[in-house]
């Protein structure tokens, strides 16, 4: 139960930094003490200039980060591309077990820059490329502390997904300049659940993932116009939690007034990771109609993916039905590799599909592939 509760609780914090990115020093420090590592960091490496850079880090030393910059490119970014499929944890130790070999791989210049660094232990997952850079999460170890091992990649591998999604709702809303036209356009997109509620607790929106969510999973639900779980216990948490985030959008607090939660119901084998924020109320909040919301709360079923017809997505760009189904479960953050076993066919087969896949709907990359899908007309059909 503490493992769930633990997993749901870093989840939660996830999607919440994808909309509030000074949050992601935390969630790195909670990822890195989730999976046992020493540090975290969002990494990424530019395509037309083969350099590196360092978004977002935890434990990530100044010293440390300008020589990972100053390097070049990290050869692991090269072993990962070959060797792990993008939204697929891994680490350079278990991906060439041989420590000859991999050192042999990576270099005497990466080593003697990497031996008195934290990154000396590189793992991590690349989480999406597009025209300009490939996107990953790097988890380290100084060379003291060891390589990670097979159950730490595993627990990283659960977050992966999560990851991937929170970045490119991130990147979406980075585009937009008018916060309040950001809102109103863009909600409806968000791969989340999220409900928008005022003083009251009365919802004054609802996302479509979130009715989807609300439509079928039995731990939560919208009851004579208040939200409420299956339980009472349960029920008063999160109206606790709205109460004190609209407290704080009310009174214009500094200080993080969100709540963490993870909602149960015993048909279900997860718990749902629940986080409500405060909102600005009526001087920057979300308006609807004479309505304004002061607190956010935002929700997925990790047990779930989300909805996209395969017929409807077939017949708009001319894709065969297997096609179909393996851009959305790309979409959903399955590799080719998951896809593969989940079909019971070879990796090569699905990464031809895919080939059809772009070439059939005019995308390039992975990451444009989901922003189609998931910003598309589909979405109004979740």
């Amino acid at each position: 139960m503490q493992e769930v509760q633990a997993l749901s609780t870093v989840i939660g914090h996830i999607y919440e930094a994808s909309y509030h990115p000074e949050k992601w020093s935390v969630v790195l420090e909670m990822v890195a003490k989730y999976t046992g590592a020493h540090s975290t960091a969002i990494l990424y490496k530019n395509q037309d200039t083969e350099t590196q850079g360092c978004s977002y880090s935890y434990n990530f030393p100044a010293e440390d980060i300008k020589k990972f910059i100053d390097f070049g490119v990290d050869p692991n970014f090269y072993l990962f591309y070959e060797k792990a499929s993008i939204g697929t944890a891994a680490a350079s130790d278990l991906l060439v077990p041989d420590r000859n070999e991999l050192e042999a791989r990576l270099g005497e210049k990466y080593l003697s820059v990497a031996k008195s660094t934290v990154f000396y232990h590189m793992a991590g997952g690349l989480l999406y490329e597009d025209d300009s850079r490939i996107v990953g999460i790097g988890v380290m170890c100084p060379k003291e502390m060891g390589p990670m091992n097979e159950q730490q990649i595993e627990k990283l591998d659960m977050l992966i997904p999560h990851l991937q999604r929170a970045l490119i709702i991130q990147n979406q809303l980075h585009q937009l300049n008018d916060r309040v036209k950001a809102l109103h356009e863009n909600l409806d997109r968000l791969l989340i659940g999220l409900i928008l509620f005022d003083k009251h607790l009365k919802p004054v929106y609802i996302n479509p993932v979130a009715k989807s969510i609300l439509k079928y999973h039995p731990a939560i639900r919208i009851e004579n116009g208040k939200i409420s779980a299956s339980n009472h216990e349960d029920t008063e948490k999160i109206h606790r939690a709205l109460n004190k985030a609209i407290s704080s959008a009310t009174a214009d607090y500094s200080d993080d007034m969100s709540t963490s939660l993870g909602i149960k119901h015993p048909e279900c084998s997860t718990m749902l990771p629940v986080i409500i924020s405060p909102m600005n109320g009526i001087s920057e909040g979300f308006e609807t109609e004479s309505m304004n919301a002061h607190a956010a709360m935002c929700f997925s079923d990790p047990e779930r993916t989300y909805p996209v017809e395969a017929d409807k997505l077939a017949d708009i760009y001319g894709l065969t039905r297997a096609e179909a189904q393996v851009a959305i479960s790309m979409a959903n953050g399955l590799s080719p590799s998951e896809i593969a076993k989940m079909n019971n066919v070879q990796v090569s087969t699905v990464r031809s599909q895919l080939k059809a896949i772009y070439n059939k709907i005019g995308v390039k990359t992975q990451a444009e592939l989901v922003k189609t899908l998931l910003t598309g007309p589909f979405s109004s059909n979740i």
